[in-house]
């Protein structure tokens, strides 16, 4: 039970979402200076590993790996873009209020 690609994409997943958060958890309105550096640094990082995490979990399918574990790079990206959908539809519904 060689479950190779699916561990490498739960494993990316998380660290995606780690970073993510942890770089909109540390920004603040105006970054300055090396804050800029690590914040990109972050972000960036969550995008490549995000990629990663799903092509690894397509291959997880393609080569038909048993487990959940292929499972849970597509669910923790969905969670994510969800989270950013809401926190849109928040920022725009504030917005209606200065009208």
């Amino acid at each position: 039970m060689n479950q190779k690609y699916s561990k490498w994409s739960a494993v990316l997943s998380i660290i995606c979402a780690i970073t993510i958060l942890t770089s909109y958890a540390i920004a603040p309105k105006e970054p300055e200076g090396s804050l800029v550096v690590l914040l990109k640094i972050l972000f960036f990082t969550s995008i490549i590993a995000g990629v990663l995490s799903l092509t690894l979990s397509y291959s997880a399918f393609k080569n038909k790996e048993e487990g959940f574990l292929k499972k849970i790079a597509p669910i923790i990206i969905l969670l994510i873009l969800l989270v950013f959908a809401l926190s849109f539809i928040g920022i725009v519904a504030s917005m209606g209020d200065l009208f």
